[in-house]
């Protein structure tokens, strides 16, 4: 019993202080990534013998498009609204409301309207009525969207895990059904788009904020203040991760493209799930009271736990990938040479755990400028790679993301450090973190009912 007592109270902290929150949190949201992970599986199991390379390739062209579009909508007010201090929040949360509103209008619009202009480019006739489909999910936001943000600034993690994986269980049901019945492609589109009203009035439920009266003004300076970096910082981390599709979709023939984009998810899959749920679970915890060293120390704090379990995992599914994707997927996607893509994938989260962490803790700092100009090194760095690779093929591709990664995690550290140094002796004027009305920043992907397509898996 001594010896439990001493490594609860070690990876607690003593029960009371950050470090407990911090494992509560994880434990609720790797709980979540437990469950999404399970019913995702299930849902690849069947897509992967049902569903042909060529409809894997369209969805990806689809899932790609529509998630540029969807990271201005997440990024438009709940960064913000996580940030805000206590002093006229508010009002901040009904100019945000209304904003919100203009902002999924119009990219419900821009990307009907772009739709035809992305078939005729990709030669695919087929992309141009899903990616309307999914255009619709865009005004189903803005009713809880503010309601989802305030769960998360009260470090209600639980609401947040225990929604997430109904809407897991939900999708992958959804793409079971969609795929036996032969549903081809769609059978990876239309769940997203049936489960985003349940993800709406769940939190509508969960929380009980309404808008009252109308907004002061839309464009408000406190929201706008934070919301044009962020938006920014969404799309290029968004372009980041998804323009290996748009690549290998204008180089290769869409079946190429379809080998592709399984062999990404299948590799990079549970170690994005992973990602998220420390990623969620972090945030809260490098706000607060506190200096810049402090926030740094507790930033190498959580990603020392978080790699404990991480890295093993990561190493054991690439060493193991040759004997079980044969068993789970298909002697066929073995053919297809989706094998080296997969493992080349799936080692890239290792670097990426240093820089999810180096973002997140910028944006924590109140910097979510010197966050931009990260992520925009990232994807310079990571499309370097892959544009030398491709003269290799689609596997020259998958070397190109894990060596663009990997040479840009240690100068992104290091000046992501020195930056955060140099703000030595700062103290945020957050309230502590004890307090329900702590601001927390966070991920905009563990609030968005399509967090799915950010993930992009199949």
């Amino acid at each position: 019993m001594g010896v439990i007592t001493r490594l609860k109270t070690r990876l607690t902290g003593g029960g009371d202080g950050g470090n407990g929150r911090l494992i509560r949190n994880l434990a609720w949201m790797g709980m979540s990534q437990g469950v999404h992970r399970i019913a995702r599986l299930g849902a690849t199991l069947v897509a992967a013998r049902m569903i042909a390379p060529e409809s894997f390739g369209i969805a990806a062209i689809v899932l790609t498009a529509h998630e540029i579009m969807h990271a201005i909508s997440n990024a438009a007010v709940v960064p913000a609204l996580v940030q805000a201090g206590r002093e006229g929040y508010e009002r901040l949360c009904r100019d945000a409301y209304w904003f919100n509103w203009v902002v999924c209008l119009g990219l419900m619009v821009l990307q009907m309207a772009l739709a035809p202009l992305l078939a005729y480019l990709y030669d695919a006739p087929d992309l141009a009525l899903p990616l309307m489909a999914l255009a619709l999910i865009f005004p189903m936001l803005p009713p809880a969207a503010i309601n989802a943000a305030r769960i998360l600034r009260s470090n209600r993690l639980h609401i947040t895990a225990r929604i997430e994986m109904g809407q897991s269980i939900g999708e992958a049901v959804g793409v079971m059904l969609l795929a036996a019945m032969g549903a081809g492609f769609w059978a990876l589109i239309l769940p997203k788009l049936i489960v985003t009203p349940i993800w709406t009035l769940t939190y509508r439920w969960c929380e009980s904020w309404r808008i009252d009266e109308r907004p002061s003004t839309l464009w408000s300076r406190p929201l706008m203040s934070f919301a044009r970096p962020m938006m920014g910082v969404e799309v290029v981390s968004v372009l980041r991760q998804q323009m290996d599709y748009l690549l290998v979709g204008a180089l290769f023939a869409m079946d190429v493209l379809g080998v592709y984009f399984f062999a990404f998810n299948a590799g990079l899959g549970i170690s994005l799930g992973l990602l998220r749920a420390y990623s969620t679970a972090i945030f809260p915890q490098l706000c607060g009271d506190m200096t810049s060293r402090e926030r740094l120390a507790r930033m190498h704090h959580g990603m020392r736990l978080f790699a404990l379990v991480a890295v093993p995992a990561i190493i054991a599914q690439s060493l193991l990938a040759p004997r079980y994707v044969p068993i789970l997927f298909g002697e066929a996607w073995v053919e297809r040479g989706a094998l080296p893509i997969l493992i080349l994938i799936c080692l890239s989260a290792l670097p990426r755990i240093l820089l999810d962490s180096c973002g997140q803790l910028l944006r924590a700092q109140g910097m979510p400028g010197a966050d931009l100009k990260l992520q925009i090194f990232m994807t310079l760095m990571l499309g370097a790679g892959m544009f030398a690779g491709v003269p290799f093929g689609i596997n020259g591709v998958a070397a190109g993301i894990l060596v663009g990664i990997s040479l840009a995690a240690l100068p992104g550290y290091l000046w992501t450090r020195r930056l955060i140094l140099a703000q030595e002796g700062r103290v945020t004027d957050a309230p502590p973190p004890d307090s329900p009305d702590t601001p927390h920043a966070t991920s905009t992907a563990s609030l968005s009912p399509d967090r799915d397509v950010q993930e992009a898996r199949p």
